[in-house]
């Protein structure tokens, strides 16, 4: 009844939105804990609204993990130099390997002009093992409030038709670091046609698996499309 229902709610919320992306691309990471994986990611948004933005997505990855993504945002105050905004997001991340799954939530205060887009929130974490425990038990694990914040710099306007940028952040779409932990990136766009739009990304992040880290780094690049309709 449940699926019923969300799935109801997702059908009636595309019919409602304003504009619509479809959001794909394969990623490739390696770092010296977990060796070679690789992820294939799909997300759709939504702009229900001039001030609401809905977007989920789910990733898949080779090392028996999954991930699905649900977050929100609603403009705030819109000025000449910037916008103002609140996002709220939640991640579920399931490790079958491990017997673990991860459930996190995330809210923070964003301001975005034509060249940057600031965002510092909290976030938290909820971790168990699977099957789910009604009464906990001693695998689940709360841990304590989290800093959550990211930066990114664009070179042009989001209607640029081909763009460069960079960011920092300790979160990304599909996962969400401790606020000591960076991933630094640079990424970009080219635009095919009016509908297609390439994407590109590459960086830095944490080694480590299930959030724990090593003193070492590892390095992802991803390659993708988005389809405006």
């Amino acid at each position: 009844m449940k699926r019923v229902i969300i799935a109801a709610l997702l059908f009636f919320t595309a019919i409602g939105a304003q504009a619509q992306h479809l959001r794909a691309f394969t990623e490739y990471d390696y770092n010296r804990t977990e060796r070679s994986r690789g992820n294939f990611a799909v997300a759709h948004d939504f702009q229900m609204a001039d001030n609401v933005h809905l977007d989920w997505g789910f990733q898949i990855g080779t090392q028996n993990r999954y991930a699905l993504n649900l977050a929100y945002q609603i403009d705030l105050l819109k000025a000449r130099k910037g916008t103002l905004y609140l996002e709220n997001r939640y991640l579920y991340r399931l490790f079958p390997s491990y017997h673990l799954q991860e459930f996190n939530a995330l809210l923070d205060l964003g301001w975005r002009n034509t060249h940057w887009n600031f965002q510092f929130g909290l976030c938290n974490r909820y971790i168990a093992e699977i099957p789910l425990r009604k009464n906990g038990g001693e695998g689940v694990v709360f841990e304590p409030m989290n800093i959550a914040f990211n930066i990114e710099w664009d070179l042009f306007s989001q209607d640029h038709p081909w763009n460069i940028g960079c960011g920092l952040s300790n979160y990304r779409e599909f996962i969400i670091e401790r606020v000591t932990l960076f991933y630094y990136t640079i990424h970009g766009y080219y635009d095919l046609g009016d509908d297609w739009r390439l994407t590109a990304e590459a960086g830095m992040h944490p080694a480590g698996v299930l959030n724990l880290s090593s003193q070492r780094n590892g390095f992802f690049i991803n390659l993708g499309f988005i389809y405006n309709y």
